[in-house]
């Protein structure tokens, strides 16, 4: 287990410990054809917009949207997370991070351990082998440095789990570390682009405090 996954499951395990639940659903706004709700989180100071039409899996640190094909409410509330479209947001903060540059945080935090993350954080697979990481990039901005890629996960036969797609965002910074997660069945991901982009572009990372 590399320092950086125990980190993380380290401060999910705090959190859920402490049991507090600090999302708070502002009314819904109109994007693009559909709804969306915005969430803020104040421990962890982002925002996201989610569509309406989605399940939302609250928890501490985290944000599931969980969507049918078509955004139906009573559609998306019994949808199988393994085979419908699903946002995900999920943060945390290691000690250590701070008062690091965007440099030093990328040598802290560097493209091997950002793959090694991958599979499990995004497929939920412990083995490497049976995920495809692609496209790696990543570009250091003012104060983090932020990993992007796309990633397949292998089917399952067994659990008949087909094939997944999903294009993942992870920003690696002083205060706090972020992993937003877009995921679909294979064979449905290039529809739900636009409200895959339009996840990424409503997230945001708040002022401490405000």
């Amino acid at each position: 287990m590399t320092r950086s996954s125990r980190y993380w499951r380290s401060a999910r395990s705090a959190a859920v410990a402490a049991a507090w639940m600090i999302f708070a659903t502002a009314p819904a706004v109109s994007q693009g054809d559909g709804e969306t709700k915005v969430f803020e989180n104040t421990r962890y100071n982002f925002t996201v917009a989610l569509p309406a039409g989605c399940r939302h899996d609250e928890g501490p640190g985290t944000i599931d949207a969980i969507c049918s094909a078509d955004l139906d409410p009573k559609e998306s509330a019994t949808a199988n997370k393994v085979s419908a479209l699903v946002l995900q947001v999920s943060a945390e903060t290691v000690a250590d991070d701070a008062g690091r540059t965007a440099s030093e945080l990328a040598q802290q935090y560097g493209e091997t351990a950002f793959k090694s993350e991958v599979p499990e954080v995004v497929c939920g697979e412990p083995d490497g082998a049976r995920v495809k990481v692609e496209n790696v990039k990543a570009v250091l901005e003012v104060a983090r440095v932020v990993y992007t890629a796309d990633v397949v996960c292998s089917e399952i036969r067994f659990l008949q789990i087909g094939e997944r797609r999903a294009s993942v965002r992870f920003l690696i910074g002083p205060a706090a570390r972020y992993r937003l997660v877009a995921r679909a069945p294979a064979d449905a991901f290039s529809s739900q682009k636009a409200l895959i982009d339009a996840f990424f572009a409503s997230f945001d990372v708040t002022p401490a405090g405000r």
